[in-house]
């Protein structure tokens, strides 16, 4: 080996050192594209594991989609645009017997039962409009045999909107249809037996109710005749029970019609307090009868006019307080009228055109404990139970009036304890009458000082309050010590007390006090049937008392009596001028004895087709009582033929049953009307005893002018002679109107 030569060394350190320096930036770099080589692989790695749980969860999600629609039970096929299948589920496969490798690429038409026609299964047409959906029904042959598919196709849209595919997705609902199908007949089933039940009760009201006209109109004639006291008290009896059957009969058919949804309502303005006492003098008799009181007592807040259905308020408020007397042995009935505030509708704060009527009947009768008042609306429902056969009816006078109330938008309750009475309160919310505007009550009687013996208490209390509402000073004594206290107490101007009571003769009561107060008015309290006593009582120099007020009192009439006490006795050599209410309605003066009843219509000549002989000579006998001429007809055809034989025209009105041998009054009734004389235009009034609640349209449609329903009242024949009177039908036929104008 050579000797170094160390002049040299350096150079070849250098170059080692050089050598060793590029090797480790080799290695270095080298290193570094290792780390970057393996960093690399990493990512790759997680990226491959984050594609394996990517795919995991796609093939989870086709599972779980795949298991969807096999458990959703419904067709779906798909189809690209030729029309050729491109997807079918297992239930398609199912339900039309193909395998999915028979159909896939090609077309496919369900097999139809015979006389079904081909729909639009899985076709474009109607996908191109919004909602880009077609739904439709289809019979088809599958393998459970005819089944109904309920389809629906929709459009399959790639990203850019372009139409790529539809979907038609089937659902079997042969059960619903079958059942919808069972449906439709039971419906129809209902309809027609609810049709066969308004006619049995057309039928059984016309039946019932002819032989009803007959005995009822016949015993009031009866009654009008010289009979014994036994006589008498048999023909009232043989009265009471025919009306007792009547009202059953109009119970039964009131709540048919509810029940069915027939109950129409109409909107006119009418005056609440004068419904509230007609009802009242309407029930009094009844409860005269009875022995007991009956009262109105009417709040200065109720308005004058309002809008709503005036027969059935009248309607609620007889149910109600009939109900009362009928539960009352002892004490009283009163109807009451009062207004409260109706509740705001949406986001108004008050409804200023409405106003809550509150009609209340308190009765101090049997009352109800609490069961009892639960179900005392419902139907058939009796206040109790026990009394069933001691208080007798159809129990369905409460559950009419519930259902009618509720057709009003109102509502009703009760208040009760058995053995204390009961108060019913219906509450209405009906409309303001035009040009009426709420403001305070008026007060004619103010300055007036009025003292009432309280005798009977609900009747003075009643009297009390209405005289106060009215303005009047009013003081309530409880007997001849209490009126005398009050008459040295102040001054009285009137004092107003029964003819008899429990504190005495009202006669000598009154004499009494004018001795003690000279000048002082007095008025008698007595029934419609006291009256022979009143010439003796108000007629001469010492008569007791200065006029007198029929129980039960109305408002109005006590104003206006103590009115005309205040001129006659505070201005003398005037009288008694005619007096009014304080809501301008004129008011009889009951200062002098009962006037004689006034005949109203002029006689006429009418024409009754019946074919009942009881019913025909009944109204015979009410027409003739009143001075008309009457003409019988057997049938519809025996009217026209009295008709075209009246050359002189002399009958004036038709009197026409509806239902008749031969030609009935329809068909009469539409022959007149095509008659080519002025007969075609006389008025024809239906006399039936139908009361469905279509019959008097279906008179009016028929052609007749107007329509009284059996047993007819003889107040009700004479009101409706005095409207026809004199006038022509405007439903006459032209040629009939020509003629009548030649």
């Amino acid at each position: 080996m050579p000797f170094l030569d160390f002049d040299r060394t350096p150079l070849l350190l250098l170059g080692l050192v050089a050598v060793l320096m590029l090797g480790l930036e080799a290695w270095r770099r080298a290193s570094a594209r290792a780390r970057a080589h393996k960093a690399e692989i990493e990512t790759l790695h997680a990226r491959i594991e984050t594609l394996r749980d990517e795919k995991w969860e796609i093939a989870e999600r086709e599972e779980r989609y795949r298991d969807l629609v096999r458990a959703q039970g419904d067709v779906i096929i798909r189809k690209d645009l030729r029309g050729r299948l491109t997807y079918v589920n297992d239930v398609f496969c199912d339900t039309f017997g193909k395998l999915r490798t028979e159909v896939i690429g090609n077309t496919f038409l369900p097999d139809l039962p015979e006389g079904e026609r081909p729909r639009m299964l899985a076709s474009f047409s109607g996908l191109s409009m919004p909602p880009h959906r077609i739904r439709y029904d289809e019979r088809a042959l599958t393998t459970r045999g005819p089944r109904c598919i309920a389809w629906e196709e929709f459009a399959i849209r790639d990203e850019d909107g372009k139409l790529v595919e539809i979907q038609a997705v089937g659902r079997d609902v042969t059960e619903r249809k079958d059942a919808e199908e069972k449906l439709a007949v039971a419906l129809e089933q209902a309809k027609e037996a609810n049709r066969a039940k308004s006619l049995f009760l057309a039928t059984m009201s016309h039946e019932i109710r002819t032989p009803m006209n007959g005995v009822i109109g016949m015993t009031k004639l009866l009654l009008d005749t010289k009979l014994d006291p036994a006589q008498r008290s048999y023909a009232e009896a043989v009265r009471a029970s025919g009306e007792a059957l009547l009202n059953i009969i109009n119970d039964i058919l009131d709540y048919s019609k509810i029940e069915a949804g027939k109950v129409t309502l109409e909107e006119a303005a009418f005056d609440p307090r004068r419904v509230l006492e007609s009802v009242a003098e309407l029930l009094a008799p009844r409860a005269f009868d009875k022995g007991l009181e009956i009262v109105t007592e009417i709040s200065p807040a109720v308005p004058r006019m309002l809008m709503g259905d005036e027969a059935r308020i009248r309607q609620i408020l007889l149910n109600l307080a009939g109900n009362a007397i009928k539960f009352t042995v002892s004490g009283g009935v009163v109807l009451r009228l009062s207004r409260t505030a109706v509740p705001a509708q949406g986001a108004q704060r008050s409804d200023n055109k409405r106003v809550g009527l509150v009609l209340e009947v308190e009765d101090t009768g049997i009352g109800m404990d609490e069961q009892a008042r639960e179900h005392i609306f419902d139907d058939f429902a009796q206040a109790d139970q026990s009394h069933a056969r001691r208080y007798e009816g159809t129990g369905l006078g409460l559950a009419i009036t519930k259902r009618l109330v509720g057709a009003m938008e109102g509502r009703i309750d009760v208040e009760s304890e058995e053995g204390r009475g009961s108060i019913f309160r219906a509450h209405l919310p009906l409309r303001l009458a035009l040009g009426q505007h709420d403001g305070p009550a008026p007060t004619p009687l103010s300055g007036l000082s009025v003292i009432v013996l309280n005798d009977p208490p609900l009747v003075g209390a009643a009297l009390a309050r209405a005289a106060s509402a009215a303005g009047a000073d009013t003081r309530l004594v409880a007997d001849r010590e209490g009126l005398l206290r009050a008459l040295d107490a102040g001054p009285a101007d009137i004092f107003i007390c029964p003819i008899d009571g429990s504190a005495g003769d009202g006669a000598a009561l009154a004499a009494h006090a004018r001795g003690r107060v000279p000048g002082l008015g007095t008025l008698m309290l007595l029934r419609p049937q006291d009256r022979d006593r009143l010439v003796a009582l108000t007629q001469g120099p010492d008569a007791p008392f200065d006029g007198y007020l029929i129980r039960p009192v109305r408002a109005a009439s006590l104003v206006a009596r103590l009115t005309a006490l205040r001129v006659r006795h505070w201005m003398p050599g005037i009288g008694a001028p005619a007096t009014h209410d304080y809501d301008d309605t004129v008011i009889e003066d009951d200062m002098m004895p009962p006037r004689a009843p006034v005949i109203g219509t002029a006689p006429l000549t009418v024409l009754v087709a019946e074919d009942n002989e009881i019913n025909a000579l009944l109204t015979r006998t009410l027409l003739e009582h009143t001075g008309h001429t009457v003409r019988l007809a057997r049938n519809g055809a025996e009217a026209v033929a009295a008709l075209e034989a009246d050359a002189a025209r002399e009958i004036d009105l038709v009197l026409m049953d509806l239902h008749m041998p031969g030609m009935d009054g329809f068909a009469a009734t539409a022959r007149i009307r095509e008659l080519e004389t002025p007969h075609a235009a006389i008025p024809i009034i239906a006399l039936t005893a139908n009361a469905m609640a279509d019959d008097r349209q279906a008179c009016l449609d028929a052609g007749m002018d107007d329509y009284l329903s059996k047993p007819v009242a003889a107040e009700a024949l004479d009101d409706m002679l005095a409207r026809w009177a004199g006038r022509r039908s405007p439903r006459a036929h032209a040629s009939g109107e020509k003629a009548n104008r030649a």
